[in-house]
């Protein structure tokens, strides 16, 4: 070989080192652009994955605080309630005992504590809410049912005179009979009022009675209204105390216009006086 060929031979190898010694510092920068791209890529699929997670608590907080403002609308609705079961019970102790039990709320103002409240902390405070209500309820209700029967035994117990007037006659023997009411002496036309509350059971021509009216109540009592001139009321009628039932006359055996007034517990006829 000539040395014009050597020569060339010379240029071409360093050529190609100086080739492969550029690929080789071009490669290594590549390798430690991938590297630091794999780096970003790796930080990129942990704040991936922290965000899913993220996503992922939200959306549970989303539905725990949905399903918090549903048992809220329920509370509120059940305390609503627990308010008017309050109101009844407390008109019908009223009625019951006959005072008045009206009073006024204090206004409370509460202060915020500047602290924030977790979902779980809210929802126990929901939980012994919605408890206490509940508590509450079953008392009223146990309240209100004695109040009932007190109110229906205050109601059906007869008491006062169905027509104002003298007492003509009282109860038990007389001459050979026996008197099972009292005659109380009223003009003829004046209102007749019942005693209790109660269903009317009779209402019509009684014999020596006359016109008639019995009213049923409550407890295994009963008042008879008899002699009456008139009588305004149907058999099955409901009346409380202080309604009119019929009006004074003398119809029947009677020498004169009164009122026979009878009470009577489990249709055994007992002296009126107890209950004037």
């Amino acid at each position: 070989m000539t040395r014009d060929g050597w020569e060339l031979v010379k240029v071409c190898i360093t050529a190609l080192i100086a080739i492969i010694v550029v690929l080789s510092c071009y490669l290594y920068r590549s390798k430690l652009h991938i590297a630091r791209l794999e780096d970003s890529l790796s930080l990129a699929q942990a704040k991936v994955q922290d965000l899913r997670k993220i996503e992922e608590i939200n959306n549970r907080q989303k539905v725990e605080i949905s399903r918090l403002n549903d048992e809220a609308e329920r509370l509120k609705n059940k305390i609503e309630d627990l308010e008017k079961l309050s109101k009844q019970v407390q008109a019908l102790a009223e009625k019951a005992l006959g005072i008045d039990l009206s009073y006024k709320r204090s206004q409370r103002s509460y202060s915020s504590r500047g602290r924030d409240t977790s979902l779980e902390e809210i929802r126990k405070k929901i939980d012994k809410l919605d408890n206490t209500v509940e508590i509450q309820k079953d008392s009223l209700n146990q309240v209100r049912s004695q109040l009932e029967i007190l109110y229906e035994w205050r109601y059906s117990v007869p008491s006062g005179k169905p027509v104002p007037g003298h007492i003509s006659s009282g109860f038990g023997y007389r001459r050979r009979s026996f008197h099972t009411g009292i005659d109380i002496r009223s003009n003829i036309g004046t209102s007749v009022k019942a005693t209790a509350n109660g269903i009317v059971s009779y209402a019509g021509w009684k014999g020596g009675y006359g016109f008639t009216v019995i009213v049923r109540h409550n407890f295994g009592f009963s008042t008879l209204y008899a002699h009456l001139s008139k009588i305004s009321v149907n058999i099955g009628k409901r009346v409380e105390r202080g309604d009119i039932i019929g009006y004074t006359g003398m119809t029947g055996y009677t020498t004169g216009p009164h009122l026979h007034y009878e009470v009577r517990i489990n249709d055994k006829p007992v002296d009126p006086k107890d209950f004037l």
